[in-house]
């Protein structure tokens, strides 16, 4: 098992989030690209009650969306905020997972995402051009850590095998422009080489 120090995980997710925006062409506002990275390698520190639990409720998203915007929820702001990030995360990130785990279609992320960070930025003070941008562009962010987190699937040869067989059912230009990256010879309709 490998121990990756934080400040090298968050430095890694910065890298890569600005690679997989500057690819798409995507602006960068450097408050919003802060937060998603820190989001990011909050999650991987697989904290119960850090940034992963928002990933950890088995409620569909919606559910919990209705339940934040109740007058009854005790920490409102709080709950609207691990909904946005957790449809950010499974909508992004882990993308190629939740899609084929839960048959869910990225619209659904990015719809309820999208409206629970406008909500934010409508309440937060602080943090609110960050929600704002993030409620705004969320398909966006969305799609570049769909990216980084498809790059990084793709470092293990059953994760090359997957997004292989994504690009064939898909044929996404992001997936095909990562396996031509690792060395994956594409034509379509004939086999394909791993060189």
């Amino acid at each position: 098992m490998s121990v990756i120090a934080r400040a090298s995980l968050v430095e890694y997710f910065k890298d890569q989030l600005e690679g997989a925006l500057a690819q798409q062409r995507v602006p960068v506002h450097a408050d919003t690209a802060h937060y998603v990275v820190q989001l990011l390698a909050d999650t991987m520190r697989h904290d119960r009650h850090g940034r992963a639990a928002a990933l950890l409720d088995p409620r569909p998203l919606a559910l919990r969306l209705a339940a934040a915007m109740d007058d009854r929820c005790p920490a409102p702001g709080q709950a609207l905020r691990d909904v946005a990030d957790a449809a950010l995360l499974l909508g992004g990130y882990f993308s190629s997972a939740a899609s084929s785990a839960r048959s869910v279609p990225a619209t659904y992320y990015h719809r309820v995402g999208g409206f629970a960070y406008g909500a934010l930025g409508q309440e937060s003070q602080a943090l609110a051009p960050i929600f704002k941008d993030l409620a705004a562009r969320f398909a966006q962010y969305a799609d570049a850590l769909g990216e980084v987190g498809q790059r990084a699937e793709m470092q293990s040869p059953a994760g090359l095998v997957r997004a292989l067989e994504s690009w064939q059912r898909s044929g996404s230009r992001v997936t095909e422009r990562l396996l031509v990256e690792r060395g994956v010879v594409l034509a379509r309709g004939r086999s394909v080489r791993l060189q």
